[in-house]
């Protein structure tokens, strides 16, 4: 079977193309064999409930987005979720779930509240945040997940925290 995906990269018109200066999605088809790559930039919309369940069949951690086209603070998070996931690229897989577009999806994760972000391990949620986030807190939940996903242990983070190796004292 072949499935497509479609990356959700947005651009804002030019006022001389489009007087009511509208936003337009401009798509990238991607044409994916059986399970659909998690090696593309920027964040992966859903299509369906199946299409979702494919991601966390996967080897990688899962962010997923709930958002709504009416919703001002997802259009406002749109761009700070769309730059985190360019930057966990290959590390995780960030999707877009709108919940009039899929709202089985909605409905089994009990999403009430849009923006809604999941932080995924296979099927099991370990994170959640509920409203607009920025962009650092969605960076700490992504890092957070990849290492837990990656085994990386509690000295490795420090060292990075403190900026590499440091000698111990004596």
């Amino acid at each position: 079977t072949t499935l497509t995906l479609e990356r959700t990269d947005t651009k804002m018109a030019s006022a001389s193309n489009n007087k009511k200066n509208k936003r337009t999605n401009k798509r990238a088809p991607l044409s994916v064999t059986k399970a659909p790559s998690t090696d593309t930039a920027g964040p992966i919309k859903v299509k369906s409930q199946q299409h979702f369940e494919t991601f966390l069949e996967g080897d990688k951690p899962v962010i997923v987005d709930f958002w709504a086209s009416w919703c001002g603070p997802c259009k406002m998070m749109a761009p700070v979720f769309d730059a985190v996931a360019k930057e966990f690229e290959g590390r995780v897989v960030f999707l877009k779930v709108n919940t009039e577009e899929v709202p089985s999806l909605s409905k089994a994760f009990g999403i009430r509240s849009i923006p809604t972000i999941l932080v995924m391990e296979g099927t099991e949620v370990v994170d959640s945040k509920i409203g607009a986030t920025n962009a650092d807190n969605l960076r700490k939940m992504a890092q957070r997940v990849h290492d837990k996903s990656e085994g990386v242990g509690l000295f490795e983070r420090f060292s990075r925290f403190f900026g590499g190796d440091r000698p111990a004292e004596a």
